[in-house]
């Protein structure tokens, strides 16, 4: 990457549920996101380190999200060499939340980034990073000295697993946990994912690595921190279609 900037870094934060809890019956206990304006704080300072222009969206609808991201669909992004946008929200298998408590795919939100609906961004990275749950259900840890047979909870991972990117080259995806299972997030540091995710980047792209290498060193850590509450784990997922290795230069 040359350009500076390197591109645009969308931001979107969700934390007031409130109009959610009243507006959709199933949603009438979740919760504010509290922590998640220092995942934000974070995002901010890391990408804005690496050069990109970031812009931060404060509590928006799902009809909201998909209509500032159509409009970043229609900038011209030729003098820029990649595109970021990083979702922080409540979330189900395969969708995020909007503070009204509608639902927006995953995947229509990444398709707004395809080659044909973005041509100037065509052969360019386009990188999408999603904190949320996806499902209620616990990761169970398994130890792993024993050969005795073990039960995931998110047994059906494998199996329905679908695909949240779109069928062509130079996406990534980074969840923040696989299908049907819940994330982390501390009211007093943020989430296990997107902390993780910041300090590696803030300490592996000086060293000259990867990105998916830098997101194999986040699974590890984040697979490491334990809910000794509910005996949970977090495994973190990226997914990808890129062709050449991606690195973030500092200079």
């Amino acid at each position: 990457m040359k350009s500076k900037p390197r591109g645009y870094c969308l931001i979107f934060n969700n934390y007031n549920f409130s109009v959610a809890r009243k507006a959709v019956d199933k949603l009438c206990n979740i919760k504010d996101r509290n922590g998640t304006e220092l995942d934000a704080e974070a995002l901010k300072k890391t990408f804005s380190d690496l050069h990109f222009e970031v812009v931060h969206f404060q509590d928006l609808t799902a009809k909201k999200i998909c209509e500032v991201l159509e409009s970043y669909q229609n900038k011209d992004h030729s003098n820029n060499d990649c595109f970021i946008c990083c979702i922080l929200s409540h979330g189900d298998k395969g969708i995020i939340y909007g503070t009204d408590g509608q639902e927006a795919s995953i995947c229509e939100l990444t398709s707004y980034f395809t080659g044909l609906k973005c041509p100037s961004l065509a052969g360019k990275p386009k990188i999408f990073f999603i904190q949320a749950c996806q499902g209620s259900n616990y990761q169970k840890g398994i130890a792993v000295e024993t050969d005795a047979e073990q039960q995931e909870a998110c047994s059906e991972m494998a199996s329905s697993q679908k695909s949240y990117i779109p069928d062509e080259a130079d996406f990534l995806l980074g969840m923040a946990t696989v299908n049907n299972c819940v994330s982390y997030r501390s009211p007093v540091e943020g989430t296990w994912y997107i902390q993780s995710l910041c300090e590696s980047l803030r300490e592996r792209c000086p060293r000259g690595d990867d990105i998916l290498t830098i997101l194999t060193e986040v699974n590890y850590e984040v697979s490491n921190k334990d809910d000794r509450k509910n005996m949970g784990k977090q495994m973190p997922q990226p997914m990808f279609t890129l062709r050449k290795k991606l690195y973030f230069p500092l200079n």
